[in-house]
């Protein structure tokens, strides 16, 4: 089992630079959903290591927070195959993240066509690796999701497991971090935030975790091919909605 974890500073400087990189020449990262909560924070992180990032956006897509950050904008809609075909090509980008979201379940389809069409032209133009977001209950990790949300949410997992699906299939070197749980925009991590490679774990994280994880799996080559479920079980959940939702998966595994 394989876990990423929160270091200090100075060691995680020197862990980065021993670990093995894959794709270090100047190409940028393209993210998709960089407008989204998740992607902004992603975005954010990736500007501050000094990387040349291109945001993927629809035509109506809110920039206001992006636009302060000097990245470059592609636009097209990621469900048609020939606007994504000429954002990978219009590079070189090294890396692609995918941090796309749709509220609710009515659009399920959008992971898996996005994700074929992505995974694709990454193929295509040699991107040397994709993050893929996703969710638990893909996968092998199917059997932690509790029937009750599977009821509600069932039709979108599968339509992302398709996704990943598509990514693995796809012969791009993927990464695939999967959540159960996010918590609020205004809340940040505990500081030991961490991801697994054992696909029973399930949790609570936040987005600026995610985002640091995303980095710290980033050109790392220890990170290719492999599936994480992401959390943080050290975070102080208020009682409410989160915790209740929290207490009902871990009751639902017993």
């Amino acid at each position: 089992m394989t876990k990423i974890s929160l270091f200090s500073a100075a060691f995680l400087t020197l862990v980065m630079a021993a670990s093995p990189k894959i794709g270090l020449a100047n190409d940028g990262v393209l993210v998709f959903g960089g407008t989204g909560q998740l992607g902004a924070e992603i975005v954010m992180d990736l500007i501050e290591a000094v990387e040349n990032v291109t945001v993927f956006v629809r035509p109506t897509s809110n920039r206001s927070k992006l636009d302060p950050l000097g990245v470059s904008f592609v636009t097209g809609d990621v469900l048609t195959e020939s606007d994504v075909e000429a954002a990978l090509k219009s590079g070189p980008y090294r890396v692609v993240i995918d941090a796309l979201a749709r509220d609710g379940d009515t659009e399920p389809d959008f992971y898996i066509d996005s994700m074929m069409y992505i995974s694709k032209w990454a193929k295509e133009t040699g991107v040397s690796q994709v993050i893929l977001h996703g969710s638990v209950g893909a996968g092998l990790s199917r059997p932690v999701y509790p029937q009750a949300r599977w009821d509600v949410m069932g039709s979108t997992i599968t339509a992302k497991d398709h996704g990943e699906r598509h990514l693995m299939e796809s012969g791009a070197p993927y990464t695939i971090i999967r959540n159960l749980v996010l918590l609020p925009a205004d809340m940040s991590e505990s500081g030991e935030a961490a991801m697994t490679t054992d696909q029973s774990k399930r949790g609570v994280v936040t987005r600026d975790a995610l985002a640091r994880l995303t980095m710290e799996c980033l050109d790392n080559a220890t990170c290719i091919d492999e599936i994480y479920h992401a959390y943080d079980d050290a975070i102080d959940l208020p009682p409410g909605r989160y915790r209740d939702t929290l207490d009902s998966f871990r009751e639902a595994a017993n």
